[in-house]
């Protein structure tokens, strides 16, 4: 019998840290991937191994580094000829394939869909 209640807090003590993990990893915003502004020809292709690369309106194009904060907010680095440039911190949502994006201090948000 000693044994048998071993073998389920062993399953119990397993289960929990999986869980914590499971609940992480679904909590973050999926934003790796290509994005199309709605309604217009911007796009944001997140990588998974942290780089960005982004084309505006106007085919102006940039890349960098980026990261997620804890606090929802998105941190873009963009480089140029390996330095950094510019700062942007941007407020993230993701729902489905439907990115959003605002800026502190601008009225109106910039949205997205996924491509791939």
């Amino acid at each position: 019998m000693k044994h048998r209640e071993n073998t389920v807090f062993l399953r119990v003590l397993w289960f929990v840290p999986v869980l914590f993990f499971l609940v992480f990893c679904t909590s973050a915003p999926g934003i790796a991937g290509k994005w199309k502004e709605v309604g217009k020809s911007a796009t944001l292709e997140f990588s998974r191994d942290g780089t960005f690369k982004a084309v505006d309106n106007q085919a102006m194009a940039v890349s960098g580094k980026y990261a997620l904060l804890e606090d929802g907010q998105l941190r873009c680095e963009i480089l140029q000829e390996g330095r950094t440039v510019d700062v942007v911190t941007l407020r993230v949502s993701v729902k489905g394939n439907e990115l959003t994006l605002t800026s502190p201090g601008h009225a109106g948000a910039e949205h997205y869909r996924r491509e791939r």
